[in-house]
């Protein structure tokens, strides 16, 4: 496995031989992998190239385990300064695996570890003779990350060049997820009847496209916004459609999403104790991959519907789990006063349900 690994577009493939080469690489323990580099081919940009096809497919099923082999990766590259490839194959492995490390932190809410593994993509991804197709990825990361810090006016003011860019350099897969990212945008700023537009125009021109994955994930993310409108029957068959392919292709985040779409759902019709189970089965799925903020997203929801139906017993038990978890990740810094709101009144076992709204208003609903 040697020569010249170009990567097309942002859009890389991998050799066979490359990919079982990554297999043994991914099977092999990160102590045992140093003493045993060249059987590895580990500086082989084949084998890396593998590598981050595996680790970026990978990433709905198992974002906390994508950090950890990313980071290797990047450490391994990195320090001591080793020759991958003939041209600029190490400044691209650099700047890719920062990337991918940098969109499981996004994922797992680390915030500032992501915006960390962000610069050190693009000190890689600068030397590059492709730069303008991976800065382009790397914008686009970035966007997403300030989406979910909820810097939702920027995120739609810059978000037409962005497509503007990724058409010029031929990327129209990645210029159909920013259209994805402008829908989440709508949910997140209670535009349902927006959202429902765009994802519908994205979902046409993704199974033109072929993206089998953005045209599930638009689905489920449909089933959201119809929910949000009260539109049983389109909701209910946005999930028939995106159920089965996110099944089949292991996309956990994806189906706990689909989850909490449906929970919307039975909740603005009425069902709240179908809602609670719903929203329990999205939580059950986050926690399985380790999204926590998510998990403690959940549990504000799930207490604002469990005083809803007279219970305040479960609802505080749910707030007292979310509580730490939301200072830990940092979660709400814009919604400091509602937290110390809900903080103090949960010590004083009386829960003051607006601040409590008003929390979870913050960091519900954060799909990309």
């Amino acid at each position: 496995m040697s020569g010249r690994v170009l990567p097309f577009r942002g859009r890389p493939l991998s050799s066979e031989a490359g990919i079982q080469a990554a297999e043994r690489v991914l099977a092999t323990p990160f102590d045992e992998r140093a003493a045993k580099t060249r059987a590895l081919h580990l500086e082989d940009p084949e084998t890396l190239l593998a590598l981050c096809g595996i680790l970026r497919e990978r990433m709905g099923t198992s974002p906390a385990s994508v950090r950890d082999e990313a980071e290797f990766l990047y450490r391994f590259i990195e320090s001591p300064k080793r020759d991958i490839g003939l041209f600029d194959e190490r400044d691209y492995f650099l700047g890719e695996t920062a990337l991918l490390a940098g969109n499981a932190c996004r994922n797992l809410s680390l915030r500032e570890e992501a915006w960390i593994w962000f610069d050190r993509a693009e000190a890689g991804f600068r030397h590059t003779m492709n730069a303008p197709a991976e800065m382009s990825r790397l914008a686009y990361q970035k966007l997403a990350e300030r989406f979910e810090e909820r810097q939702l006016d920027l995120v739609i003011e810059l978000l037409p060049s962005l497509v503007e860019s990724f058409k010029r350099l031929g990327m129209p897969e990645d210029a159909l997820k920013c259209r994805f990212l402008e829908g989440l945008a709508h949910v997140e700023k209670d535009e349902p009847s927006e959202a429902v537009q765009v994802f519908n125009a994205v979902c046409i021109e993704a199974d033109a496209l072929g993206s089998e994955r953005l045209l599930a994930e638009s689905y489920g993310n449909l089933i959201h916004a119809h929910g949000m409108l009260g539109e049983a029957a389109a909701a209910v068959e946005a999930s028939r459609r995106a159920i089965p392919v996110l099944t089949r292709l292991d996309d956990r985040i994806a189906l706990a999403k689909v989850h909490w779409g449906l929970a919307i759902l039975l909740r603005e019709t009425g069902h709240l104790g179908e809602a609670i189970d719903s929203y329990r089965k999205a939580q059950e799925d986050f926690e399985t991959i380790g999204m926590r903020a998510d998990v403690a997203a959940l549990n504000l929801v799930v207490a604002d519907l469990l005083l809803e139906e007279g219970k305040t017993v479960e609802a505080l038990r749910e707030i007292s789990e979310a509580l730490p978890v939301i200072s830990e990740l940092k979660m709400a810094p814009e919604g400091m006063a509602a937290l110390s709101l809900v903080r103090e009144s949960a010590r004083r076992q009386e829960i003051n349900r607006q601040a409590l709204r008003e929390l979870h208003g913050y960091f519900q609903d954060l799909q990309n």
